[in-house]
């Protein structure tokens, strides 16, 4: 199956499904082998279980499906696309988490997974995802934060795309709240920046650019007042937040070498330096025509 404008037919589906995933519904095997019954070959289901997503993955692209159907919160989406990409089958996304960045990103809006299936059934278009990429290291396909305000966090709602400090409550960890600006930063070859935190967002609307987002607040209260213009005007538009585009760019921690890093809300901790990159057509998305 290749990327298409033309109208396209699910065919032969397969679906991973993580039933531990925030919103994904009781039952969901159940729920989404009785929607896909009218399909010419019965749908293959995979349902994941503590530790085996990338081999429940494995096993359902070994179906060798169509359209692979991927059911859960965004990490389970994640690597649902990542092994999946431009060589294999096309991924339908369903929300089936607690902020459904991904799906959202993918689909172009905010569906419940009944409204796409249905309508992945009338049919749908093939498109191609950018993704951004760690070169060396793990893909996104949103955005990335690094920093040490990525600790701060409890809430995985915080790292909501454009909302730093949306549901976040503080943690006892005195680096967290200390807001040095000890991430160094450049394009190669370009002279180096510091700040205290980085998004790197996947714009669809910048090919072959990564969309670098700086944030330096000088204290806590400079923190929320730019955390306050972020949710009102959202983070291209706040005043304290430096916006640019670039092919690649290299992070380092001046500090320790280790960084905070959430990928598409994953918080995580790796070894610096880091070098970002773009990749255009990364997977391919089956978008149901909700027209």
């Amino acid at each position: 199956m290749t990327p298409t404008d033309v109208l396209s037919r699910l065919g032969r589906v397969s679906c991973v499904i993580n039933p531990l995933s925030g919103s994904t519904p009781e039952g969901a095997a159940g729920l989404i082998r009785e929607k896909l019954s009218g399909l010419p070959d019965d749908p293959r289901i995979h349902v994941a279980g503590e530790g085996d997503l990338p081999l429940l993955v494995e096993q359902a692209l070994a179906d060798e499906p169509d359209t692979l159907i991927a059911w859960g919160g965004d990490g389970t989406i994640a690597c649902a696309l990542s092994h999946a990409g431009m060589t294999g089958p096309a991924v339908l996304p369903l929300p089936g988490g607690t902020m459904n960045m991904l799906p959202t990103r993918a689909l172009g809006g905010d569906h419940d997974w009944e409204t796409l299936v249905e309508a992945a059934l009338r049919g749908g278009r093939v498109r191609p995802m950018p993704c951004g990429e760690i070169i060396g290291g793990p893909r996104f396909f949103v955005a990335a934060m690094l920093g040490d305000m990525t600790r701060f966090t409890n809430s995985r709602e915080a790292l909501r795309e454009g909302k730093l400090l949306e549901a976040t409550e503080i943690v006892h960890d005195s680096t967290a709240l200390a807001l040095k600006s000890n991430l160094e930063w450049s394009a190669p070859g370009a002279p180096k920046r510091t700040s205290t935190a980085l998004t790197v967002n996947i714009n669809p609307d910048t090919p072959g650019k990564l969309e670098i987002a700086s944030v330096d607040p000088q204290g806590l209260l400079d923190l929320a007042r730019i955390g306050i213009e972020m949710l009102v005007d959202g983070w291209r538009n706040a005043d304290d937040v430096d916006l640019v585009r670039m092919d690649e760019i290299e992070v380092h921690h001046m500090d320790k070498g280790r960084v905070s890093v959430t990928l598409d809300g994953e918080l995580r901790e790796m070894e610096t330096p880091l070098r970002f990159c773009r990749v255009d057509a990364a997977v391919k998305i089956f978008v149901p025509d909700l027209s």
